[in-house]
């Protein structure tokens, strides 16, 4: 059992109702993950596959964990990456990724081995900073290479049987400061070698740099998404019903989008250009705007321009220029009969393909002033019934999916009511 995890009566961080000693069923889990441990062929070392080819697969696993990280923003996925690649290409007995938060306990957030079952299994995913050779790293920030964890008075011994004999810890620095802790561990001794530790070393530095960057971009989507609430507010204050429903239509595109899939960037950017889609508005009349009943030809040309002056505005801010195509052809068309320039079929971005028809839907759900909200099971048949002319097929049926709706069975759900007076469901 990986130091980390262990619990002796020389470790009072450790709650001994959260970590009972040892009992005869864990110790016979531990010898059966030992024992798949031993007869799985690619658990080797420099000894069993030459020191070239152990070089080699080093080499090529570093190369493709630094592009499987420089690929994603999700610090969820990228502790998971490390630990799968590592278990992946040397199959350790443990390759874990422990998180150090601000009560000075480690905890695990990623784990791979045989180890790891046995660890999860019994709930031995937390260790006090103070105690154990992962928290002698953390409070150091030093590398910790372990020829024998017998030998080293900070292990801390749960099953002598069992244990691992070798461990390999290094700390995760995230701006010069521990973030958490990389571990590998062995049941041989003497397992790991300088090389290994400069592996682990590197992996850890591209790791720490990798959640840098993640959290830099969680803190700019945080700024962006503030400003674009400001910008819809000015909206807001013309048309309530206009930016309440935005945000309905909003978290249901970015869920088709991600149903239909896209990549989790994509599907934000969509979400994005949902929230902005009708910012236009704000050039149309409050007269207009507002109008209760159904708008006149003359009225109904003047509402048709905020699709074209949302793409415009939306373009000359630098941070959102990106989602400006989206917003200008969120009311075209699958058969080209749209606004504002009539595209049609794939002329249009799938953006706003999956725009429309989230925003046709969330209409026709709401209660408006001049009609009451459909039923779901009406709102259904009408997409059902626009689909292939108006709305693109594909998306309707990803939308359709998505909200779990069916002929057979609708779930049926109360209406929204407008806020304030309106005048057009889209």
């Amino acid at each position: 059992m990986p130091a980390y995890m262990r619990e002796s009566s020389a470790t009072p961080a450790f709650r001994a109702a959260e970590h009972p000693p040892v009992g005869e069923h864990e110790r016979r889990r531990r010898a059966e993950a030992l024992r798949r441990h031993h007869e799985s062929s690619r658990a080797c070392g420099v000894g069993a596959v030459g020191e070239l080819s152990y070089l080699r697969a080093q080499l090529r696993l570093a190369s493709r964990l630094t592009a499987r990280l420089a690929a994603t923003n999700d610090i969820e996925e990228m502790v998971e990456l490390v630990v799968e690649e590592l278990h992946g290409t040397f199959t350790f007995y443990l390759a874990a990724v422990q998180r150090l938060d601000p009560d000075r306990v480690l905890r695990l957030i990623a784990g791979r081995g045989a180890l790891a079952e046995v660890m999860t299994e019994f709930l031995l995913l937390e260790q006090s900073q103070e105690h154990g050779i992962n928290g002698r790293v953390a409070r150091s920030a030093a590398t910790a290479l372990v020829h024998d964890t017998r030998a080293d008075g900070d292990y801390i011994v749960r099953d002598p049987e069992t244990d691992p004999r070798s461990e390999l810890s290094v700390p995760i620095l995230l701006d010069g400061t521990v973030w958490g802790v990389l571990n590998i561990e062995s049941p041989e001794p003497g397992a790991f070698s300088e090389a290994d530790a400069v592996l682990v070393e590197a992996i850890a530095a591209s790791l720490g740099s990798s959640l840098h960057r993640a959290m830099l971009v969680a803190d700019l989507e945080k700024t962006f998404t503030t400003t674009l609430t400001a910008l819809m507010s000015t909206v807001e204050a013309k048309d309530e019903y206009t930016a309440s429903h935005e945000q309905q239509v909003a978290e249901l595109a970015e869920r088709v989008a991600v149903r239909l899939g896209e990549p989790s960037s994509r599907s934000r950017d969509v979400r994005y250009a949902a929230l902005l889609h009708d910012v236009g508005k704000v050039a149309v009349p409050s007269e207009i705007l507002l109008k209760a009943g159904p708008l006149n030809d003359a009225e109904w040309i003047t509402m048709k321009t905020h699709a074209a002056v949302g793409g415009e505005l939306v373009a000359r801010i630098d941070a959102f220029a990106h989602l400006a195509p989206a917003v200008r052809a969120s009311h075209e068309r699958w058969d080209g009969a749209g606004y504002p320039d009539g595209l049609a079929g794939e002329q249009i971005p799938l953006a706003a393909r999956i725009i429309a028809a989230c925003d046709t839907y969330e209409a026709m759900v709401t209660d408006r002033p001049y009609r009451k909200a459909l039923s779901v099971s009406k709102a259904l048949a009408e997409l059902e019934r626009v689909s292939g002319s108006q709305l693109d097929a594909a998306v309707v049926l990803a939308l359709v999916e998505e909200l779990g709706l069916s002929r057979g069975g609708c779930t049926a759900r109360p209406p929204r009511v407008a806020p304030r007076r309106a005048a057009v469901a889209a």
